[in-house]
């Protein structure tokens, strides 16, 4: 990822409607798992504010290839332990961690296949881990070339990663269902060189419809709650291991 992009999403992290939205996402699909005194892996971590409300629930390590990610989590998230190693090689024993999550983690590595057996190989046996990645190749635009993007996942693609790595799949779907329309017309207008040149290729600094998107999000949370959505900009995965 590009250095200044850290700094835009540790400015973003804490108000932006879609992180809020994103963490309160994770805490209600990893619910039935989330305990006390937990031992928590954010793999991927970038700036920390993904994974660190986790800390209300055990010890949070934040695990991201990036130094200049790291530093944003010493300054910024001191109840998360930031540790310098890539995710498909990670510096941990077999079931150390009760939880992990990945968030837009999977797209960015080289080798997904060997990240997902490391997670899976780093859960106990009951263990969870929730995945959230970008979804279908035709929305790819150039936020996923300054996030540094490989690829983007359907979501049977995604389960069946996770099901290649021993997990059991307990939740797979989209989310952010709302987003697919004006994700996929700007997706066309950028293929068709419509983007302005002004444009940072970030989407972290687009805050003005933060009043429009938070309550969609939100009732798309409650049909969530009962049941899957067919579409959207994301696919989302909960696993476990046995």
């Amino acid at each position: 990822m590009e250095v200044e992009e850290y700094a835009r999403i540790a400015a973003a992290e804490d108000d932006h409607w879609w992180y809020r939205n994103t963490r309160a996402l994770m805490a209600e699909l990893l619910q039935p798992w989330l305990g006390t005194d937990q031992r928590i892996l954010d793999a991927g971590c970038g700036p920390g504010g993904n994974g660190a409300w986790l800390a209300s629930h055990g010890r949070v390590i934040g695990v991201d290839l990036a130094q200049e990610a790291l530093e944003f989590v010493r300054a910024r998230r001191p109840a998360t332990t930031p540790v310098l190693a890539s995710a498909e090689r990670l510096p941990f024993a077999d079931g150390a961690f009760d939880v992990a999550v990945g968030i837009t983690l999977l797209y960015t590595v080289r080798n997904d296949v060997a990240a997902l057996g490391e997670l899976a190989r780093v859960l106990r046996t009951g263990g969870a881990l929730l995945l959230l990645e970008p979804a279908f190749a035709s929305l790819r635009r150039a936020h996923d070339v300054t996030v540094h993007g490989l690829r983007r996942y359907r979501r049977h693609e995604l389960a069946g990663l996770a099901e290649r790595a021993g997990l059991r799949v307990r939740r797979s779907t989209y989310a952010y269902s709302f987003l697919a329309p004006p994700a996929a017309l700007l997706a066309v207008l950028e293929r068709r060189g419509s983007q302005s040149a002004n444009d940072t290729g970030s989407d972290v600094e687009r805050r003005a419809l933060d009043r429009v998107f938070a309550p969609l999000a939100e009732a798309e949370r409650r049909w969530l709650a009962r049941r899957d959505v067919a579409v959207g900009t994301s696919a989302v995965v909960v696993a476990t291991r046995g």
